[in-house]
């Protein structure tokens, strides 16, 4: 029997688009995410917002997928911020000491929120 370890699901809300994540983040799952990510940066959406509210498992390799994920953006002068962190991913970013690598808000609405107005302040007056 198969089963799908991690669902993605892309929803745009501009500036941003939110990346909603459920099922486990693992070895197995990672490209699955770093292509995601890859395809919209390629898209030209940088500014990305990964919920992680229905993540029910992430290890390392999961952790690095964010690491990648998280780096592909900035190289694209965009940024990422995290959501709906808990659980064990919650436990590997403090126990790792990376949680403060990301920018995290507690809901999508709060990131995008966010972006709006980081993109406001970065537009100038003439």
């Amino acid at each position: 029997m198969t089963t799908q370890q991690l669902e993605i699901t892309v929803s745009d809300h501009q500036p941003a688009v939110v990346v909603a994540l459920r099922g486990e983040l693992d070895i197995a799952s990672g490209d699955t995410l770093r292509r995601a990510i890859r395809n919209l940066v390629r898209q030209g959406r940088v500014k990305i917002v990964v919920d992680a509210s229905g993540l029910r498992f992430c290890d390392s390799c999961g952790l690095e997928a964010l690491l990648d994920a998280r780096d592909d953006i900035e190289k694209a002068a965009g940024s990422m911020r995290l959501t709906g962190v808990h659980g064990i991913l919650k436990i590997v970013l403090e126990a790792t000491r990376l949680r403060d690598t990301f920018v995290i808000d507690g809901t999508p609405v709060e990131a995008v929120a966010a972006m709006v107005v980081t993109a406001s302040q970065h537009v100038s007056m003439v």
